[in-house]
């Protein structure tokens, strides 16, 4: 089981300058992007993407793609020298027709446009994108590592409480024989206080009593309830994706839950079903962050 939330960093020198990915996720419904890159390497986004989308199903991740520029890359800012030769040829006669004395220097040249521009034009999308994509991939392989980890810590703590939450169902089952047996003989009392005479066995009232009472049982919430926990923990071993199965099976077993709390209003068992909407509260709150 793999967490939602993780970060993962790589860098390495390339021909085009040092190239450095961060990625970062966090808890999303759906699978989303966003990507940061130099404007001049935007085109690698939807390769980038699809990269992304191999490793991972669920989460917002964000991609940060940095390039720093060669050191011994001399030409990577080209000066075009017949821009600057036409530049200076105007600038002077201007200069002459306006009678200005002070002399044109490379400071001035400096500021006009298409002078000095990065050399990127001739970089082939393709090429860049063979050197960048093991950089990215490495990034990825950092954060799919971290993203397990923290997965695998949030499985250990959910399986705890899945066992407490067994106890908890135990103790409700033991109860509610004793729950079922109180209820109908509190019906009976009443009756007979109301008839003022004992009511003999076999009559159809009592049949009544007995059947409201034995719809105090809560047995079959219990079985289920159980069933709930067993997949529950099954998911948590499966090597899909898990994360709205679990938040599923949360929804399934809160039911069972407050179906119990309903039927059977004994404070013995209505301590023990808050205590079960704890759990089922915490174990939500990890779900929301499982892939």
């Amino acid at each position: 089981m793999n967490s939602m939330t993780g970060f993962g960093r790589a860098e390495k020198k390339t021909r085009f300058g040092l190239v450095s990915v961060e990625l970062s996720s966090v808890n999303n419904r759906f699978l989303e992007y966003t990507v940061r890159t130099p404007r001049h390497l935007n085109a690698l986004e939807t390769s980038m993407r699809e990269l992304v989308a191999e490793q991972f199903s669920r989460g917002k991740v964000t991609i940060l793609l940095n390039v720093d520029g060669s050191d011994d890359a001399s030409d990577g800012y080209p000066i075009n020298r017949r821009a600057v030769k036409a530049y200076f040829a105007q600038l002077e006669k201007l200069r002459g027709d306006l009678k200005i004395q002070q002399p044109i220097t490379i400071s001035d040249l400096l500021q006009l446009p298409d002078i000095a521009s990065p050399d990127r034009q001739e970089a082939d999308m393709e090429t860049v994108w063979k050197a960048v994509k093991p950089i990215i991939a490495a990034a990825i392989k950092d954060m799919a590592a971290m993203r397990k980890r923290e997965g695998e810590a949030m499985a250990k703590d959910m399986r705890a409480r899945l066992a407490e939450s067994e106890k908890l169902v135990g103790i409700v089952e033991k109860l509610t024989p004793k729950v079922v047996q109180a209820y109908r003989e509190k019906l009976m009392a009443r009756i007979h206080e109301l008839l003022e005479s004992p009511v003999r066995e076999g009559l159809r009232l009592e049949e009544e009593v007995a059947y409201v009472a034995e719809r105090t049982d809560v047995t079959e919430e219990c079985i289920r309830f159980r069933s709930h926990v067993d997949q529950f923990r099954q998911a948590l071993s499966q090597k899909e994706p898990a994360g709205k199965r679990l938040n599923f099976l949360l929804q399934e077993m809160n039911r069972e839950v407050n179906t119990i709390g309903s039927k059977c209003a004994d404070v013995s068992v209505s301590s023990t079903v808050i205590a079960l909407k704890e759990i089922i509260e915490k174990l939500r709150e990890q779900a929301q962050n499982v892939e």
